[in-house]
């Protein structure tokens, strides 16, 4: 499970790359710095709260192990 979600996420990631490498070719064409800005910043931002999903649900899931452990220690 582990793999597949880091074989998706690299998939995603890898997708977010080339749309802004693209981004920054079309601002280059067309002359225009402020082409697709908007749409590059809610590529930036949707990964950074993925990534902070991912550290908050690893958190959890240490915390419930942590958890779980205690009350096996308590049996």
């Amino acid at each position: 499970m582990l793999n597949t979600r880091y074989l998706l996420m690299q998939k995603r990631l890898s997708e977010a790359k080339d749309g802004l490498e693209y981004l920054d070719a079309e601002r280059l064409r067309r002359n225009d710095p402020a082409f697709g800005r908007l749409l590059e910043d809610q590529m930036i931002w949707r990964e950074l709260l993925e990534l902070e999903l991912q550290e908050a649900e690893a958190r959890i899931t240490s915390m419930c192990d942590a958890a779980e452990r205690a009350l096996d220690m308590l049996k």
